[in-house]
């Protein structure tokens, strides 16, 4: 899971237009930053590249000239973590080519053996490096020279990278003095949309980069083609769209439309499920003193849960704002130390029955944690909500769990991890109410990415949605 973004713009130079677009996707990926233009006039590129936070280029920002660029912001979920890893990714053929990637390529092992025949190298340990290789190395096969570049030949290009890679991925690819090239893998696992007014032309993971919500999607299987401010759109291959469901629990912002879907609207939607939990399970509110969310992604969830229930929401788990998110580090003892730096608000919850909201328990470390503060502050009875189910298996498509070792809902009752997590009560909301829901806001969906749910991962068999 990362964030992606480029912009082009009829005649002036795009860095604050890239920045921002990107400060914007900075939930998605907080180990790294980078950002890379094209001059036209001085047909030169510009690279800015850092660990860390997308602020961190503000000093050098009028460096970045030109009025086209591409940028990422990382979170890794394969790969090392050094300098060759961070994106775009620049290669000097045909005129300069750069990408960028949000997802995760799963027969990486066949992909390298590809380059390897063909004597192609590669610098990082990034299945990004490997899409981009691939694509030149297809694209080689049908020309010579930039020159003789086009949209046909592009789109060519494109069905050979749907027909190797496998996995998820949301692309852009910014090649110097043609254009922008973006697109998503034929299940559409991950988000890309765009953007376009009398000016300008962005692409992003969210919605949220863009001014307004005058979006459009590109759609799994399609291929948008920008070249001196036109637009193509091209449909590739036709399959189910099959979104992952975690960019609706915890990776989106809740402001960003995903799918046409609003995530502010699912996740206050998601109560509604939990008041025929809670009955089915016999819960008597009138034991419940305060709703607590946990922040960042419980609160709309808590909020509609305590209209629903008529009871006080107090936020009583307090972040601090300037650390980051805490699921997105890949081992333990980052979050653990990420994690200390939640605060309790004693006179919120002492001798107080809570119903705790969180967005999902995942490894249950800051599960753990924040129950173990509540309880230190005097907290009478913690009842504790995961808005999504149990996470029971290992994700392969951009999300950092890589093992079922690791999960506290492997090979667990809910009433181990309930006491695992020394909570009085436990609630899950169930798979056919999440994906309900989501059907509910978008008719037009009907399939979802279920793997850390269900065990079930996506292949493919003849065009037809298929799991095994």
């Amino acid at each position: 899971m990362c964030g992606i973004g480029a912009v082009v713009h009829k005649s002036e130079d795009i860095n604050i237009l890239l920045y921002e677009l990107l400060f914007n996707l900075q939930h998605r990926g907080q180990d790294s930053c980078g950002m890379i233009s094209y001059d036209r006039a001085t047909n030169n590129i510009h690279e800015l590249k850092e660990f860390g936070l997308i602020d961190k280029h503000l000093p050098n920002l009028n460096q970045l000239e030109g009025n086209m660029g591409i940028g990422h912001v990382r979170y890794p979920t394969s790969g090392l973590i050094t300098k060759n890893e961070i994106q775009p990714f620049y290669v000097t053929d045909f005129d300069g080519i750069s990408l960028a990637h949000n997802g995760n390529i799963t027969n990486l092992l066949d992909l390298k053996l590809i380059l390897e025949k063909n004597d192609i190298s590669i610098i990082s340990t990034s299945d990004s490096e490997i899409i981009l290789k691939l694509f030149i190395f297809f694209l080689k096969r049908e020309i010579s020279t930039i020159k003789n570049i086009n949209n046909k030949i592009i789109i060519k290009t494109i069905k050979k990278i749907y027909e190797t890679c496998i996995g998820s991925y949301s692309v852009i690819i910014m090649i110097n003095n043609y254009g922008l090239i973006a697109f998503r893998d034929i299940y559409g696992i991950r988000p890309l949309v765009y953007y376009k007014n009398d000016n300008y032309i962005a692409i992003a993971s969210e919605t949220i980069s863009f001014p307004d919500n005058n979006y459009h999607n590109i759609n799994n299987g399609e291929v948008l083609l920008v070249n001196n401010m036109n637009i193509k759109l091209e449909q590739v291959c036709n399959y189910k769209i099959v979104p992952c469901l975690f960019e609706y629990i915890y990776f989106a912002r809740p402001e960003s439309y995903v799918n046409d879907i609003l995530v502010y609207e699912f996740r206050e939607k998601i109560a509604q499920k939990f008041m025929k939990i809670f009955k089915s399970k016999n819960f008597d509110f009138k034991t419940i003193d305060y709703v607590v969310p946990v922040p960042e992604t419980g609160l709309i969830t808590a909020n509609s849960i305590a209209e629903l229930i008529k009871k006080p929401l107090k936020y009583a788990i307090i972040k601090n704002r300037y650390t980051h998110r805490t699921f997105i580090n890949p081992d333990k003892q980052t979050i653990v130390n990420s994690i200390k730096k939640i605060k309790i608000i004693q006179k919120l919850v002492v001798g107080k029955n809570l119903l705790v909201v969180d967005d999902s328990i995942v490894r249950g470390n800051t599960s753990k944690y924040i129950i173990n503060e509540l309880r230190n502050c005097g907290a009478k009875n913690i009842y504790f909500v995961s808005c999504c189910p149990q996470i029971r298996n290992p994700n392969i498509y951009g999300i950092a769990i890589p093992s079922h070792k690791e999960l506290i809902a492997y090979n667990k009752t809910e009433e181990e991890v309930k006491k695992e997590l020394d909570v009085d009560k436990l609630f899950y909301l169930d798979l056919d109410s999440l994906c309900n829901t989501l059907k509910e806001l978008n008719p037009n969906l009907s399939h979802f990415e279920t793997s850390v749910f269900t065990g079930k991962y996506i292949t493919e068999t003849d065009n037809v949605f298929v799991l095994e």
